[in-house]
């Protein structure tokens, strides 16, 4: 996202601007280097073989290629937020989007030792999950950040955070610890997940690097290797009881490529960037190595393009030969879980750029596609109503954009956008 917006934006599931080799979890952080009908029964260790029959195929293949971010206020974390954001996937449902991305920040969710569930935050999750599945939603999980700053406290992190913070040097026991419990209320809804979003850029450089001779861009595309590996781990712990799982790197922040210098957005001072080309580049080994983190443990690549109508599809197609260079064998999925017309917030401006969009769903190069955004449910983000289809009130404000989306969509059939069948019952 342009950095002059959601950079700065915690609703968004807590997003940091707001994921693998086998190392094992350790104590430390890194080193140096609507009512609803009848309810099946929630996830539990012994239990966890039978919940995995209630998930539903990952998703990503097929013609439906088209999703929607939300983007709602979850913070209060109660009744109110949950009708808000029910809300907010009617009016997906009514564009004729059948997938969603949603997602919670890690300190919303755990109680004071950072990695003990709130229960009641995992209440209103398995609300927020069931309010999709009940209307057919297909998931992309968003594991989102602010860290809380007890996650930090071990004796390898240097100089820990007082408040929940986006650094990546949290404890690796804590991190695996609160990522595992919180697959447990999570894959029984989707298998395919996000690890963290935009940790690229507005990050400071002043956060420790632990001796980086490349600073803390260099410690930041080292530690994300060490938690993409992590997560693999605990999602190969869950494979264990029939869950399928599906590891995508973070949504990668996209509006600048220095091979392109007139094109996108200039970062602005003071915002730190790490490039969407030398991130990707960082988890293949800067080259086709069938042993790099993207060809080991990463399963689908997640980047967020922002871009003119002009230069959406060279840019986008600039990002796809990189990751295409890393690639050892066969084809990594691309998943855009962030895009739209970064240049231009008129109606005609974001349609021009659903338009170019179009051209890489309808051609195959794009797996998936996530516009950004339906509604911004929380005005104190600084977005306002810059990016979305409908305002704060959800009065439709990009009429040109609304139609041109239900026209693309109505060329799927229903049945291939939204789940049914046993997969509408919610789970308790």
């Amino acid at each position: 996202m342009p950095a002059f917006s959601k950079s700065f934006s915690r609703a968004h599931w807590g997003n940091a601007n707001s994921t693998s080799t086998t190392a094992a979890a350790t104590t430390s952080a890194a080193p140096a280097t609507t009512s609803t009908p009848t309810t099946t029964s929630a996830p539990t260790t012994t239990a966890a073989s039978a919940t995995a029959t209630l998930q539903p195929p990952p998703t990503g293949s097929g013609n439906d290629r088209f999703a929607m971010d939300v983007n709602c206020n979850l913070w209060s974390g109660d009744q109110t937020a949950l009708n808000e954001c029910s809300k907010d996937l009617d009016l997906i449902a009514g564009l004729g989007v059948g997938t969603v991305r949603l997602g919670v920040s890690w300190d919303f969710m755990t109680l004071a030792d950072g990695s003990t569930l709130d229960p009641n935050k995992v209440a209103f999750l398995k609300g927020l999950l069931n309010a999709a599945r009940t209307r057919g939603m297909k998931i992309l999980f968003e594991v989102g950040m602010y860290a809380p700053s007890s996650a930090y406290q071990c004796s390898a992190t240097q100089n820990p955070p007082s408040g929940s913070s986006p650094r990546l040097d949290f404890c690796d026991a804590t991190f695996t610890k609160y990522l595992g419990s919180l697959m447990d209320v999570v894959l029984p809804f989707t298998a395919d997940i996000e690890l963290f979003n935009e940790t690229n850029w507005s990050f400071s450089a002043s956060d420790p690097s632990y001796g980086d001779p490349n600073g803390i861009s260099g410690y930041i595309l080292n530690r994300s290797k060490t938690l993409y590996s992590e997560a693999k781990q605990v999602l190969n712990t869950k494979s264990q009881s029939g869950y399928k799982t599906v590891l995508h790197t973070q949504g990668i922040s996209y509006f600048y490529n220095s091979a392109y210098p007139n094109n996108g957005w200039q970062p602005p001072a003071g915002n730190e960037l790490i490039q969407a080309t030398d991130y990707i580049n960082a988890m293949g080994n800067n080259t086709k190595s069938a042993s790099s983190p993207l060809n080991t443990t990463i399963d689908v690549v997640d980047v967020h393009p922002y871009f003119g109508s002009a230069e959406y599809n060279t840019l986008v197609q600039a990002f796809m030969t990189t990751v295409s260079n890393l690639v050892s064998s066969g084809a990594k999925p691309i998943w855009l879980t962030e895009t739209n017309n970064g240049t231009n917030g008129t109606d005609a401006g974001q349609t021009a750029a659903f338009n170019q969009l179009k051209l890489l769903m309808n051609n195959g190069s794009v797996a998936k596609a996530f516009w950004y955004v339906v509604r911004n449910g929380d005005p104190s983000n600084g977005e306002g109503d810059g990016y979305s289809i409908y305002d704060f009130n959800r009065n439709l404000i990009r009429p040109q954009l609304a139609a041109a989306i239900q026209a693309y969509t109505a060329t799927i059939p229903s049945s291939e956008r939204f789940l049914s069948g046993s997969y509408l019952t919610p789970i308790q």
